[in-house]
């Protein structure tokens, strides 16, 4: 579909981060423009966290009228905000930002996105989870978890630590009993069974570089949660692969990455976003 023409009326996002040169946010995001009319247009801008200031500060005196933010910034940039949505502020990080006449606004759409990733498997918050991760879409996916209403979480990182500072983000959330679990991992089957929800928001299987999958005894696991994989290269993890063999559903590691995208087109153009289209410029991204 051919790109609309750039004038001086042109809307310019970006995606902001280090590295930024392999992000696909820029296929996606414009494919979405494109399908909808909407005069704008989306590039990759590399920034250390060294410069999260200036990269806001430049938002605004450039009028970008928004920034994608990934790591190192999601947490780095909150200080230089106007306000935070209640899911950013929750998650004490954004990776999504609006710009209104200088005054900048922080979301957290991996939250939104996971949330909507799910909706055809959860239409209500899952009573219990099980979060492998601490990482900053660990952060994200807790928050969201303890927001919808989720009854019990059950959080565990090879770096235990890591795993009780992101539990103690949400010790004053009485509605959600959270848990760090050590790694160990011959508890995991019990823990599987008892959960609803099991999501790898780690890197292991990036790049084919470790599995989750061979951390599982899958033959002691009978309740067959759903098992959500957060990693997209390969688009096949091993983990997806285990649980299909086992009966258990799942769901790919682009569907946060697409729905994440989503919230965020419709955050700043408050349009319906055309998900097709933007799944399908994805999914040629990886290729």
């Amino acid at each position: 579909m051919a790109r609309n023409e750039i004038s001086g009326h042109t809307r310019l996002y970006a995606v902001i981060g280090d590295p930024v040169s392999h992000s696909l946010s820029p296929r996606i995001l414009n494919s979405a423009f494109a399908a909808t009319g909407v005069d704008a247009v989306y590039v990759a801008l590399p920034v250390k966290e060294q410069d999260a200031a200036l990269a806001m500060e430049l938002v605004r005196r450039f009028g970008l009228a928004g920034v994608n933010v990934t790591m190192p910034l999601k947490q780095a940039i909150v200080p230089y905000l106007d306000q935070l949505s209640p899911a950013a502020q929750q998650a004490g990080a954004a990776n999504c930002v609006i710009n209104d006449q200088g005054v900048l606004t922080g979301h957290n759409t991996d939250c939104t996105g996971f949330r909507l990733s799910l909706s055809e498997h959860f239409p209500a918050a899952p009573k219990s989870a099980f979060l492998l991760g601490a990482g900053g879409a660990a952060r994200a996916i807790a928050a969201e978890l303890v927001r919808w209403g989720c009854q019990e979480l059950l959080i565990c990182n090879r770096s235990q630590a890591r795993a009780e500072e992101l539990a103690g983000l949400f010790q004053d959330q009485a509605a959600c009993r959270v848990v760090v679990v050590p790694w160990a991992t011959e508890r995991w089957p019990e823990l599987l069974n008892h959960c609803e929800l099991f999501i790898n928001a780690t890197s292991l299987g990036m790049g084919g570089n470790g599995s989750v999958a061979d951390l599982i005894d899958w033959q002691a696991i009978e309740r067959r949660p759903l098992i959500y994989e957060t990693v997209y290269n390969p688009l096949e993890t091993e983990l997806l692969v285990q649980a299909r063999k086992h009966r258990c559903p799942v769901v790919v590691g682009t569907e946060l990455l697409l729905w994440q995208a989503v919230a965020g087109f419709e955050i700043w153009t408050g349009q319906v976003a055309p998900v097709a289209v933007m799944r399908e410029s994805l999914l040629r991204g990886l290729r």
